[in-house]
């Protein structure tokens, strides 16, 4: 069985499920779902989603990572069924997408100091990182999900360093995993400055 080494702070995972028989290195592979992943951006960012409906919803969470990566994994869009670090146990994920969809509607539904829109898009980003619903592929699919989330509601969207990110030891990843953990103690701040600073 093939095995790929993962960037530090990076889901472990090996071949299993791997469709394409000509991806032999991690750089194929990442080249490969570079491929699914634009296809996927495209396909979900050309229309706006009416921010006013509830399109935020568990069958949505796992259609978006399907489209990303079911040319690559046969598993795209399914939940992980063994525990990963970092990541919830596996029998709470679909409780906890769940939940944060729920939370989601709930701040675009609040009237009273609404929390800002980039701020929405950044915790919805980080719960889906912490989170870890799929085996593989849940910071670009977090990622994407708060791209489509800003789209919905009219803002710039952040033109991500994603080959920067994935790579193990550049400052961008670096300070990307510094500003998640952050988040992980509830001190968004980081990860809100890392976002807007890649805002156009």
């Amino acid at each position: 069985m093939k095995r790929f080494e993962p960037p530090e702070h990076a889901t472990p995972f090996d071949a299993d499920g791997l469709l394409p028989t000509d991806v032999y290195t991690l750089a194929d592979l990442n080249a490969a779902e570079a491929e699914g992943i634009m296809a996927a951006r495209s396909r979900h960012l050309k229309r706006r989603k009416n921010s006013a409906r509830a399109w935020l919803i568990d069958t949505f969470v796992r259609r978006v990572h399907r489209d990303m990566f079911d040319r690559i994994w046969s598993w795209a869009g399914t939940y992980r069924v063994t525990d990963v670090q970092p990541g919830i146990p596996y029998h709470r994920i679909a409780t906890e997408v769940g939940l944060l969809c729920r939370d989601v509607e709930a701040w675009d539904k609040q009237t009273v100091n609404p929390m800002p829109i980039l701020e929405r898009a950044v915790r919805l980003h980080h719960r889906l990182v912490q989170i870890h619903p799929f085996r593989n592929g849940n910071g670009r699919h977090a990622r994407l999900m708060a791209d489509i989330y800003l789209r919905a509601h009219g803002q710039p969207l952040p033109e991500w360093p994603h080959s920067e990110i994935i790579k193990e030891g550049t400052s961008p990843r670096k300070e990307y995993i510094l500003a998640l953990k952050a988040a992980d103690g509830g001190d968004y701040r980081l990860l809100v400055d890392y976002t807007r600073r890649y805002l156009p």
